[in-house]
């Protein structure tokens, strides 16, 4: 747990080859005072967590600041060469490039220049918010998210709206090959997504419709030409909500939200975890798994681990497991689902303010990295607004003399175990 005076967030976590733990968001943000949060000088910011023998600890930090509000969304290793590319989002310019609207996306990776440089700003006169980035078959780029609520000075002109767009790569530019937007009168929202890397480019989606024909939760799979393929209606509940998806080691799709509805063997209270598998082919649920309690919980994200397991983090506001006591209104989960739909285990963690987990990622051992904000005193005192937090489902492993750190591993591993850096902070699971 870490913060400034005002505001900071981790909003996505990556895990390299070499056990690297790379950490995006912003710092120094103003939150709670215009409709689209952060506001104010927010820098975008990248982390890079090291493995060594003591454990995980800071290697670098990597600023991408305007003199606008800058975040840092979302993260993707480009399958080949493993080098890390990053979305954002500005109300400022980039050197080289014009500011567009309100808030432009921006993309970056490696440049002639260095490793870690932004190669494409661009959008429209709406706010453009990337939630999530991959890259496909043919390794173009596709990012997706929605356009925040736009308002031009006194009145609602456009509500969210869902984006997806992909890129391709030129040398150090990006040009767009196709932009699709939902473009209805109401609020709908894009969640998650999941793009088949290894053969067809299939591109999958979730989200909500908040009004109209469809009204309520939605996965749908897009081809690489930016065409609809199919469009499944999860719930018809416009306050629901389908937060993430993911590709399945077998090539069909997970996707994982909260609903009223009930789609598993029954419903546990008011808004429930709910997890599905759905054939790659024709959207058809497969299995799902539905679980709560007499409350709501709000699922935020979702990663899948080498074993096929899955990891659906989120808030709840009561105890998911028995023996558990809540420490604030609303809490971090995370519940561990087997390949067939089955629960594994059930962690959560909370302090007296708001936890929030905006991502997870797993290592090649199963275990969870959890990032995301805090309002209360997590495993710390509080800094400012909002601190930024990561924890950990891994337990420390004993090196050689007693020390707690990394135990030795081939380098495509991935990172199993260690600790976290103190001033991060490692809370004890609460199982």
């Amino acid at each position: 747990m870490w913060g400034t005076a005002l505001s900071d967030e981790v909003l996505d976590v990556a895990i390299d080859n070499e056990a690297n733990v790379f950490v995006a968001g912003y710092e120094n943000g103003i939150t709670g005072q215009t409709n689209v949060d952060p506001s104010g000088d927010a820098r975008a910011v990248l982390v890079k967590l090291a493995t060594g023998a003591s454990g995980l600890a800071p290697a670098w930090k990597k600023e991408f600041n305007t003199a606008g509000t800058d975040t840092l969304e979302a993260l993707a290793f480009h399958p080949e060469t493993g080098k890390l590319h990053f979305a954002g989002r500005t109300t400022g310019a980039f050197p080289g490039f014009t500011h567009q609207g309100q808030q432009d996306l921006f993309l970056g990776g490696p440049g002639s220049a260095s490793d870690f440089e932004v190669l494409y700003q661009g959008g429209s006169e709406t706010p453009q918010h990337p939630r999530r980035l991959h890259f496909d078959a043919a390794r173009d780029v596709i990012v997706s998210g929605f356009d925040d609520i736009y308002i031009p000075s006194n009145y609602v002109d456009k509500w969210e709206d869902p984006f997806v767009a992909k890129l391709r790569r030129d040398g150090d530019t990006f040009t767009v090959q196709w932009w699709w937007q939902f473009n209805t009168p109401h609020t709908d929202m894009l969640g998650g997504a999941a793009v088949d890397a290894r053969s067809t480019s299939s591109i999958y989606i979730t989200g909500v419709n908040a009004a109209g024909a469809q009204r309520g939760t939605f996965a749908q799979k897009i081809d690489p030409a930016g065409k609809s393929v199919w469009f499944q209606r999860q719930t018809p509940v416009g306050i629901d909500m389908m937060q993430a998806a993911e590709m399945l080691p077998d090539g069909h799709v997970a996707i994982a939200g909260s609903t009223f509805s009930t789609l598993g063997d029954r419903a546990y209270g008011q808004q429930d975890i709910v997890v599905r598998k759905l054939d790659a082919a024709t959207g058809t649920p497969l299995w799902t798994f539905q679980f709560g309690t007499e409350e709501s919980e709000w699922v935020t994200d979702l990663a899948v681990d080498a074993q096929g397991n899955l990891l659906v983090v989120g808030q709840a506001t009561l105890a998911l497991k028995d023996g558990y006591e809540p420490k604030g209104d609303m809490e971090v989960f995370l519940v561990k689902v087997n390949p067939e739909g089955k629960l594994l285990d059930v962690y959560q963690w909370g302090s007296a303010g708001e936890d929030y987990p905006a991502t997870v990622a797993a290592d090649a051992c199963g275990a969870a990295i959890i990032g995301g904000f805090t309002t209360g005193d997590f495993f710390g005192p509080s800094q400012g607004a909002r601190d930024a937090f990561l924890l950990t489902t891994a337990a420390s492993v004993p090196t050689a003399g007693g020390a707690s750190g990394v135990p030795a591993l081939p380098g495509e591993a991935g990172w199993c175990g260690g600790t976290l850096p103190s001033h991060l902070g490692q809370p004890p699971l609460s199982r």
